[in-house]
């Protein structure tokens, strides 16, 4: 129960509605966000107490950016009476090992290897070659193999595998790095 004051601020935050602490962040840093832009990725609640808030730009993320929005959400979040007192905030670009999310982050990626899980459980590797706000557009990577053929003809060769698969179907997309 809350208000006996024995509760203690771990369940306190667990108790909290988190839809309303993110869509808080999310309109108070809509306009920061477009001054130095930026575009909001994720807000995500783990560990009963933690925030995290990922964010990028079409030039990358530096972590005087990251302290920056960190220290502007923090001046909103202290005493708004929405998170306790001892939340853990953490702003970080979303990192290369996390999926992509919003359509800005695919349209940042155009020409690099994407492994999509889609919704009906499909998957499928290949190159982002367009993205706008409502899909993205996959072609096959085809790696090319000289064949001699006995007949002296040419060998007909099969345009490759185009996908065009909107957001609502792509349950996962991560980038695929070939080391």
């Amino acid at each position: 129960m809350i208000g006996r004051g024995d509760e203690s601020p771990l369940s306190l935050f667990t108790r909290m509605n988190f839809d309303i602490v993110k869509a808080k962040i999310e309109e108070w840093v809509t306009p920061l966000m477009e001054e130095k832009n930026f575009f909001l990725v994720d807000v995500r609640s783990s560990f009963g107490r933690k925030i995290e808030v990922y964010i990028d730009s079409d030039e990358g993320v530096h972590i005087d950016d990251c302290a920056l929005v960190s220290r502007f959400i923090e001046k909103h979040l202290d005493g708004s009476g929405i998170v306790p007192d001892n939340y853990i905030l953490e702003v970080s670009s979303p990192g290369m090992s996390n999926p992509l999310k919003v359509p800005r982050q695919y349209k940042k990626r155009i020409g690099r290897l994407l492994e999509v899980v889609k919704t009906t459980g499909d998957k499928i590797e290949a190159e982002l070659v367009a993205a706008d706000d409502v899909q993205i557009v996959l072609r096959e990577v085809v790696h090319e193999v000289k064949k001699k053929k006995k007949t002296g003809m040419e060998e007909k060769k099969e345009p490759p595998k185009e996908w065009t698969i909107t957001y609502t179907d792509i349950k996962k997309a991560l980038l695929v790095f070939n080391f």
